[in-house]
């Protein structure tokens, strides 16, 4: 019979230090801490516009608005899995374009049903992720990858239009998604079930803490969050209501978050998102799957990009050369930045693609009410962005700052 022989620490061995205030005020912000710098920039955002002309919080304008921002949103969304795990994909707008260009060209020139013109768009955008995804797992950088790949799908745009160089969809039952609304007691039925589903999520994920032995308060993990939940979803709803209810391309923006929050918070896949982006080497050692969870972020990519194109293409009642154009890439990256997801892997949530578009789409629909000029928009937000990024970098470098015991913190 074998006895376990503990040592002793060395006498004069001093105790661990406990970490410093900057240190704890840096580890919340990059957890559960970093949605509030986002929800105080938006609300300053807000009382700045409000403040310059009232039209700006009135109900039209933010209906408006929450269907200015599906597009950058919903791409926002595609990229915050990609940068959960640590890489980038610069082609989601351009592919955005393309998939909304072939289900344009099946259903008006070739006669396809909208079902399966649409699943054509979809499919065509999740193999463009696959391929883009075979090349980078093989050990090419992503960013340049994707770089290439955007510039090969604006050739392939171009080789779709016909000869007019756009293709009209007033006349389709595309042209209804971005223009219907849903009324106003199915709009409350919905909403009601959004917060009954968003507690049940965080529910179980408090019981599952505690099952794990994990500290998890019922009152701060569950009560708090839905309490919060409820009366943003209230206020949401009485707002878009007062003009003419929930449109249906905001509901399919939100149905997709709801989704993406349950796999990547409730699920092992979103485990295994998370432990790629921390550190893939240990990720890979654990038996981590890594480069098929690698391709499924880009294939979801796709999919989130032919989604954003076809609600692109609703809105503007057609597909041209400049579908999927301009500062659309620039705005979705910036809109993950803002609202948290970091460029560093391992850090991030999905609400980060809602958070981030609010505050691109605020600033841009205000200063459209200003009557101010296309330059100014863009420098402002390049500025936002390149602030977001700083402040990112600011938290990683504090995470793992050494401490007096020569490890990393956390």
């Amino acid at each position: 019979m074998s006895a376990t022989i503990e040592t002793p620490a060395a006498e004069g061995t001093p105790p661990p230090a406990a970490p410093s205030r900057r240190a704890r005020i840096i580890e919340a912000l990059g957890g559960e801490l970093r949605v509030l710098p986002v929800l105080v920039s938006l609300a300053v955002i807000w009382l700045f516009f409000a403040l310059g002309d009232s039209a700006f919080l009135s109900s039209r304008n933010l209906s408006n608005l929450s269907l200015q921002i599906v597009v950058t949103g919903v791409l926002a969304l595609g990229l915050v899995l990609i940068l959960l795990v640590g890489e980038i994909d610069l082609s989601l707008a351009s592919a955005s374009a393309v998939a909304a260009t072939l289900m344009a060209t099946l259903l008006v020139d070739q006669g396809w049903s909208v079902g399966f013109a649409v699943l054509a768009g979809l499919g065509l955008g999740a193999a463009v992720g696959l391929a883009q995804a075979l090349v980078i797992v093989f050990g090419s950088p992503s960013f340049v990858v994707t770089l290439g790949g955007g510039l090969m799908l604006q050739g392939a745009l171009i080789a779709l239009l016909p000869s007019a160089g756009q293709i009209n969809l007033a006349d389709t039952p595309i042209a209804k998604v971005a223009g219907t609304y849903l009324d106003v007691p199915t709009g409350w039925t919905l909403g009601a079930i959004i917060v009954a589903g968003f507690a049940a999520l965080r529910w179980t994920g408090h019981v599952s803490a505690r099952r794990r032995g994990m500290a998890s308060s019922a009152a701060r993990h569950v009560l708090a969050p839905t309490a919060f939940v409820a009366v943003v979803t209230v206020a949401t709803l009485a707002v878009l209501n007062g003009y003419r209810g929930v449109p249906v391309a905001v509901f399919i923006f939100i149905c997709l978050l709801m989704v993406a929050a349950y796999a990547t918070t409730e699920t092992r896949y979103g485990i295994h998102l998370f432990a790629v982006g921390g550190n893939r080497d240990a990720a890979r050692r654990a038996g981590v799957p890594v480069a098929r969870l690698i391709v499924s972020t880009f294939v979801i990519g796709g999919l989130c990009a032919a989604i954003a194109g076809m609600i692109a293409a609703s809105r503007v009642l057609g597909v041209s050369v400049n579908s999927g154009g301009g500062p659309l890439m620039l705005e979705a990256i910036a809109a993950a930045v803002i609202g948290g997801a970091s460029l560093f892997g391992g850090r991030g949530t999905v609400w980060a693609a809602l958070l981030g578009a609010l505050v691109i789409g605020s600033i841009s629909n205000g200063m459209d009410l200003r009557g101010m000029s296309t330059e100014v928009k863009l420098l402002v937000e390049g500025g936002i962005l390149i602030i977001a990024v700083t402040v990112d970098v600011v938290i990683a470098r504090g995470r793992l700052r050494p401490t007096a015991m020569g490890e990393a913190h956390p």
